[in-house]
């Protein structure tokens, strides 16, 4: 074997063990016992089927959709966006800590809440603005996108509280109007807060999992 050969063989292996080892990075086969960290990277299988798909192996929740609850009642919801439908264009600001997200009623033929996505948008915006009490009903949404890093790979974005200090309670979850093929339609278009929270430790996402979702890993933002 020559020289280059060997350093190139090589540096496949430094880039490999990086991405596995590296802040940016969370490994596919270490997926299930890692943290949330907010901007990090996680990585799809290699096998080439639906079961790259890492959100499912992050969280028990399905493998496809923009919303993905677990349990009944919700315990939490892993919220991912493409970014790449131009017609719902969710959004991040960086600058304000709001995301807005559109609901999953996105073709002519039913009505406002003929889809699980927009029944649970407009539960937990109802119980937001209730009370103390109504809130605790509230699932944490754990928000992802597409990093474009190939694959199907995931980055976490934050951490998501329904509404926002900027808004009123009428302005945050709005039934919007849209035509496709000539026929008019609703959809959702609802505004959520990104909380000052870095870490979704694995030992919360447990708790939640078990239906204590005030346990002494949730984080101080959410709780208060």
């Amino acid at each position: 074997m020559t020289f280059w050969i060997k350093v190139l063989l090589l540096s496949r292996v430094d880039e490999r063990l990086l991405r596995m080892t590296s802040p940016q990075f969370a490994s596919f086969e270490y997926l299930a016992s890692a943290d949330l960290i907010v901007d990090r990277v996680y990585r799809s299988g290699t096998s080439g089927g639906l079961g790259d798909e890492p959100l499912s192996k992050l969280l028990p929740v399905r493998n496809l959709g923009g919303f993905r609850p677990h349990g009944r009642p919700t315990r939490l919801v892993a919220l991912y966006t493409s970014g790449k439908q131009p017609d719902w264009p969710d959004a991040l600001d960086p600058f304000t800590g709001t995301f807005l997200y559109y609901g999953d009623n996105r073709w002519p033929g039913q009505e406002l809440h003929g889809t699980s996505g927009n029944r649970l948008l407009r539960s937990v915006f109802e119980w937001t603005h209730t009370d103390a009490c109504a809130r605790l009903n509230v699932p944490p949404f754990l928000l992802f996108d597409n990093p474009g890093t190939g694959g199907r790979d995931v980055r976490f974005r934050g951490l998501l509280a329904p509404g926002s200090d900027r808004l009123g309670s009428e302005e945050d979850l709005v039934a919007i109007w849209r035509t496709t093929r000539g026929e008019r339609f609703q959809n959702y278009r609802a505004r959520f807060t990104v909380l000052a929270v870095p870490c979704i430790s694995r030992a919360w996402i447990d708790q939640l999992i078990a239906g204590d979702v005030m346990s002494a890993h949730c984080p101080a933002p959410w709780r208060a």
